[in-house]
């Protein structure tokens, strides 16, 4: 069984770590509107928030490095980690080391543990992958995706924890559209275009052109996003229900790579191609050069079976419209 109904007291006073991230600067707030009890715990970015308690910390550190006592907490929502593609200590000391510390909390204190992973944590997995989809012999794309997966390795082993794994997919804008878009691999790949387009005009000494720019992808595959408001209301859910077990947290009509690049090239002025092969020009191999950490993401993804989410929540994501996908790259770019 993925997760168990919800049973017993609802769980009010939460741990949340990394409360100023992309994920936690929205969650936070939901958790707040629904009533739990908030103690945040910081490491170097102040936060601003009303109605919570603030204790500094250091997730890479045993019991966080917490100087200050903690008050007394139901569950842990751990929702810091670093987001690089590269293989870098930070990654390996926050995303690893830091869910072996909070594993070892969760234990000591008797409570929960609400992990927030990543829906690739499946790899090159193919067709259809439920929340516990699992398996070791999975080959990655990234540093980021490996040790997410060995996080998720460090929860499932450890005895004694409790727990629920979540698994988002790419954070996109607010939908809303307010705000600056978090940094995802999204609005990473059409930043790359957008420079390989300025460098164009730059070495043809042109104004502003519109250029034909090819990537590699498969045009009709999906990419799963979602934008990071509706996430944050889908794992608020998810802690109120206090369901153990893993659940993803997804698009359920994802978009299509050709549909993607059709808005980019509306909010960029170039003409964006998917391209299943080609040989790239100057332009193109400087975008590539600059996207390589995301362009495998363009060649496919298995299907995520969110079903298991459903019953706990009525934030439900179907699609995303190319009105929305140009507003927030025009956002993300500094555009208006």
């Amino acid at each position: 069984m993925v997760g168990r109904p919800p049973g017993g007291p609802p769980t009010v006073r939460l741990l949340v770590t990394g409360p100023s991230g992309m994920l936690g600067s929205y969650l936070v707030p939901e958790l707040l509107n629904d009533g739990h009890q908030v103690t945040a715990l910081v490491h170097r970015t102040p936060l601003k928030q009303d109605g919570i308690a603030v204790v500094q910390g250091d997730v890479t550190l045993p019991w966080f490095g917490m100087k200050s006592p903690l008050p007394q907490v139901d569950a842990i929502v751990h929702c810091a980690g670093a987001v690089s593609f590269r293989d870098r200590p930070d990654l390996h000391l926050n995303n690893v080391v830091g869910v072996e510390y909070a594993s070892m909390l969760s234990v000591d204190l008797h409570v929960p543990l609400f992990h927030i992973s990543t829906a690739y944590v499946c790899g090159d997995a193919k067709g259809v992958c439920d929340p516990n989809y699992f398996h070791e012999s999975l080959k990655f794309r990234n540093a980021y995706e490996k040790s997410k997966f060995q996080a998720e390795c460090i929860i499932r082993g450890k005895p004694g924890v409790e727990y629920m794994i979540i698994r988002p997919s790419i954070l996109v804008g607010d939908s809303k559209i307010v705000g600056i878009p978090p940094m995802s691999g999204l609005y990473v790949a059409l930043r790359a275009c957008y420079l390989g387009k300025r460098w164009l005009e730059r070495k043809a000494g042109l104004p502003p052109i519109e250029p034909h720019i090819r990537l590699p992808g498969d045009p009709e595959a999906t990419l799963n996003m979602i934008p990071v408001d509706i996430a944050a209301r889908q794992i608020a859910d998810l802690v109120k229900a206090n369901a153990r077990g893993a659940y993803y947290v997804t698009n359920e009509t994802p978009p299509l790579v050709k549909d993607i690049a059709t808005a980019a090239s509306r909010a960029l002025g170039a003409r964006i191609e998917m391209v299943p092969d080609f040989a790239p020009n100057p332009a193109e191999r400087l975008v590539l050069r600059l996207m390589r950490d995301v362009a495998p993401y363009m060649a496919g993804e298995p299907v995520f079976d969110n079903s298991a989410t459903w019953p706990f929540t009525s934030a439900r994501c179907y699609g995303l419209s190319l009105d929305f996908i140009e507003a927030t790259t025009r956002v993300f770019l500094g555009e208006r």
